[in-house]
């Protein structure tokens, strides 16, 4: 039996209606920011990365939904035409704004992810940059293939290794080997809340990749290493996204029970000490920020809301209010945060919440696709400068690294910046 099998129901509720193409597909009279080389932002646009770029309805979500279909039927056989299928399902960034458009409430991502696992188990080879960073991780703990023994050498401050603490600090891989300034920077601000936690040297890699890449029998053993590390604590907190969707989506859904601890995205963790003034922003910061919401914060989170709370509910109509509250609830901690810099002037991009583009890097893209992902992320550049700011803000190691590639590409003048790097600049 297939992986996908168990989505059948869904699968067959596509009716291929190509909402999954688009953006804001329920809001076609919405008036963009601006004009940026001639591209006026408004009404419906296209919102998936892969079919924007390939065309074919194949590399978007409706496509997916046939070829799972032909799977389930037996007229596409993963032994026989497998690797043909992989070419068309790995270009996918798994970005998720299929399964926001769809009206039919589809678990696309859930589905994509299965059929890719389902590649892997029928012995479909992998794309070698994918097969090097699975091994990696399982191998050396980090898909980077660094020194585990390393993997805190960021750490300023050698106090917060205490292992009494009640909060845990998760760096995650690219934090803890190559954007040191996000992990620093979070250590940092905790430190000047007053925060007692601490950072665990054996946490290793939280699988993130190997399962959006299908390597599910992997990704399980780094799932067991981790939650043995982390169960004493009551409150696990995670500066990459990636990681935080993986533990708060995937952990459950891959042991069957829930997490033995509270996890927290810094962007609700900071929020909380902003607003209690606990972190209290005094520098000014005179310059024109945007905002860049992570898909693995953003709309993997409000999906997976949206998705126990229908599961509860007897009425989907009345209770759809309650979703769209517990979304927008959400998508307000970055920029509660935001509005407490003194000085700053925030203005949004035109897709934002759970209809914002793309960065490009997430789904394997980052490794499998390299230039892919880098255009991808040109677009958001240039929806970013469209709103005339200085300074693209995001928190998500992926976004940050890709956003600037893409800055580099475009020989934008347009600065990306973490937001906590910036916060702890001005607390």
């Amino acid at each position: 039996m297939t992986r996908i099998e168990k989505y059948k129901k869904e699968i067959y509720r596509c009716i291929q209606c190509r909402s999954c193409y688009f953006a804001y597909s329920g809001e076609p009279d919405r008036e963009g920011i601006g004009e940026h080389e001639g591209v006026l932002y408004e009404g419906i646009m296209d919102g998936c990365p892969a079919q924007h770029t390939f065309g074919w309805n194949a590399y978007a979500n409706a496509g997916k939904m046939w070829i799972a279909r032909g799977v389930i039927e037996g007229d596409l056989k993963l032994d026989e035409d497998g690797e043909e299928i992989r070419d068309l399902l790995m270009p996918c960034i798994v970005c998720g704004n299929c399964q926001i458009q769809c009206e039919n409430k589809i678990p696309t991502v859930d589905i994509i992810e299965a059929l890719r696992a389902d590649l892997v188990d029928a012995n479909v080879p992998l794309l070698d940059k994918h097969e090097f960073l699975g091994s990696k991780a399982v191998e050396m703990n980090n898909p980077y293939n660094e020194p585990h023994e390393k993997r805190t050498d960021w750490l300023p401050f050698d106090e917060f290794r205490n292992k009494n603490a009640e909060i845990g600090y998760y760096v995650g891989c690219t934090a803890s080997y190559r954007q040191f300034k996000v992990s620093q920077s979070t250590a940092s601000l905790m430190k000047k809340a007053n925060v007692d936690f601490s950072v665990i040297t054996d946490e290793v890699c939280c699988g993130s990749p190997l399962l959006r890449t299908g390597q599910i029998e992997r990704a399980n053993i780094l799932v067991e290493r981790n939650l043995k590390q982390f169960k004493q604590f009551k409150t696990v907190v995670f500066s990459c996204a990636g990681c935080y969707r993986t533990f708060k989506v995937d952990y459950p859904k891959l042991t069957g029970k829930p997490l033995p601890f509270e996890v927290k995205h810094t962007v609700e963790f900071f929020d909380e000490l902003v607003s209690s003034g606990q972190l209290n922003p005094k520098q000014p910061f005179n310059k024109v920020a945007t905002w860049h919401d992570p898909c693995h914060l953003g709309r993997h989170i409000v999906v997976d809301m949206e998705q126990e709370m229908l599961k509860k509910s007897e009425n989907w109509l009345m209770d759809e209010r309650k979703i769209k509250k517990a979304m927008s609830e959400w998508f307000a901690h970055p920029r509660n945060i935001i509005a407490k810099i003194p000085g700053i002037e925030f203005k949004e991009m035109y897709r934002v919440n759970e209809n914002s583009y793309c960065c490009g890097a997430g789904g394997g893209v980052k490794a499998g696709y390299p230039d892919f992902a880098v255009d991808t992320s040109v677009e958001r550049i240039k929806e970013a400068e469209a709103t005339g700011a200085d300074i693209l803000l995001t928190t998500c190691s992926f976004c940050y690294y890709n956003l600037w590639d893409a800055v580099k590409k475009a020989e934008s003048e347009i600065q990306v910046m973490d937001l906590f790097e910036l916060l702890n600049q001005l607390v």
